[in-house]
């Protein structure tokens, strides 16, 4: 009897211990990848490095954080990804009039689907490489096509004037997020029940009341994931811009604060600004910590989830 209680005891301290080890594998990669760094980045923001040299480093407390304030292009970055963000919920509009006349069972529905999701499943670098080759002055399809139909006589320089660059800019990021946002909201929109709106129709509702009392408030959980994760992704813009115009676009239009960071920490002249592109990360973080949790403030009055 005590040898198979001695057995029993080894066997549960045995996977005790294997519960333990396995359990502190998902810990262990966050202090690596997660904790390190993130601890790390606190010390480079309150120091100066010669280019990328950790031994370098000289302490000179809040002056990064001084020279990002004191900087007008980071000014011209954060009102840049203030437009991005303006775009994003544009798309977000346009994906649910869409959603809805998709789940009305228009014909050919599971296509408009497929044509909106490309976007998304395709590589952003490729998909831009695409709208680059879109708006080329000199051989690109858009320019080819408008002076065919007559509406300009010039090519017109999509990239490389002010005027027309946040134009085409804006077309590629309102078309860019679409596809995911289509997807969730038809999906959304296929579980609000009829009886709903046969209830309405006997009342005498009308199309536009039904949509704002029966629709919106159903599936306002859906389009509130959307807003946050949508927000949260315009405030990191980068790729679009970076692959579209490496130097930042006319007049510093196509810098972003996420390109303005990585502009620091890979400066065009072989130079670098750890200290600085670190404490901009920094920034950032808190830029996008207070906007998800001023929605999160408001989603209280808006967002049903009964």
């Amino acid at each position: 009897m005590n040898k198979n209680m001695q057995k029993t005891k080894k066997k549960i301290k045995g996977e005790e211990i294997q519960g333990i080890v396995f359990a502190n594998i998902p810990l262990l990669g966050f202090t690596i990848f997660g904790l390190i760094p993130l601890l790390l980045s606190v010390y480079l923001c309150f120091h100066t490095f010669k280019g990328l040299r950790l031994d370098s480093a000289a302490f000179i407390g809040l002056e990064n954080f001084k020279a990002i304030l004191e900087d007008e292009l980071f000014y011209k970055a954060l009102g840049n990804t203030v437009y991005v963000l303006f775009a994003s919920i544009v798309s977000l509009v346009l994906s649910l009039v869409i959603s809805g006349l998709i789940a009305t069972g228009v014909k050919g529905a599971k296509g408009f689907k497929t044509v909106y999701f490309v976007p998304y499943v395709c590589s952003m670098v490729a998909v831009t490489f695409m709208w680059k080759w879109i708006y080329d002055y000199n051989y690109g399809v858009l320019n080819s096509t408008l002076m065919e139909w007559g509406w300009i006589k010039e090519p017109i320089d999509w990239l490389g004037s002010a005027d027309y660059y946040r134009v085409a800019m804006f077309v590629l990021l309102v078309w860019g997020g679409m596809g995911y946002n289509i997807i969730l909201l038809t999906s959304a929109l296929t579980n609000v029940s009829r009886d709903l709106y046969e209830a309405a129709d006997i009342d005498g509702a009308s199309g536009l009341r039904k949509f704002f009392k029966i629709t919106i408030p159903i599936i306002s959980p859906t389009i509130f994931f959307l807003l946050v994760t949508g927000v949260n992704g315009a405030l990191q813009a980068f790729a679009q811009f970076q692959v579209m115009t490496p130097d930042g676009g006319p007049d510093y239009q196509g810098l972003t604060v996420v390109f303005y960071l990585y502009r620091k920490l890979f400066n065009a002249s072989g130079g670098s600004d750890l200290g600085v592109a670190t404490a901009t990360g920094w920034l950032i973080a808190v830029l996008i910590g207070a906007v998800t949790i001023v929605n999160f403030k408001l989603q209280r009055k808006w967002v049903n989830y009964d």
